[in-house]
């Protein structure tokens, strides 16, 4: 699938459109070589825990520089807490570089016959507010599409400050530390 995503920033009140989801915490855990070259080459490997449930997700790199949306490939994990995931991982080399837990509260709207999903996020190590407007689609050409169409749907809602630095640099930069 490709994300096509912006993240916004936003007042800690804001409120999007559309049907208000189950609120959701991710806890992330991001996996790298000790030589950092999936960071360095702009490839992710995320473990996802949220509730009882648990994904595996690679990210290729960023096919739209200005918003970081890339192409991912997910599967869910089989154990919710992901520690025979977490063994395999180092097992094959990777260790861990950057862990954070996101509190999510969720929408689900739609504009120009695209789906989106609105995310209002907070993280543990930036007091700002974030909104995440997404769009699944099946190929690139099509999320490169969708974009222009997030922009206008989160203008319409007062969203114009854009934030393309990943909350894994964020997290990176609170804690004092570089990619």
């Amino acid at each position: 699938m490709f994300e096509a995503e912006i993240k916004f920033l936003a007042g800690p009140d804001f409120t999007p459109p559309g049907e208000r989801l189950p609120d959701a915490i991710c806890h992330d855990v991001y996996f790298d070589a000790p030589d950092g070259r999936l960071a360095a080459a702009g490839r992710e490997l995320r473990l996802r825990r949220m509730g009882d449930t648990a994904v595996l997700t690679a990210k290729a790199p960023p096919f739209d520089a200005a918003t970081a949306s890339k192409e991912e490939f997910e599967t869910a994990v089989a154990d919710a807490d992901a520690d025979a995931t977490v063994a395999l991982l180092i097992a094959l080399g990777y260790v861990q570089w950057a862990a954070y837990a996101k509190r999510c509260r969720r929408h689900c709207d739609a504009a120009a016959g695209l789906a989106l999903a609105i995310t209002v996020v907070t993280v543990d190590f930036d007091p700002r507010t974030f909104v995440e407007i997404e769009h699944l689609a099946a190929d690139e050409p099509a999320a490169k599409a969708a974009l222009p169409i997030i922009r206008a749907y989160a203008a319409g809602l007062g969203l114009t400050r854009e934030c393309a630095t990943p909350y894994t640099a964020l997290a990176r930069a609170a804690a004092g530390t570089i990619l």
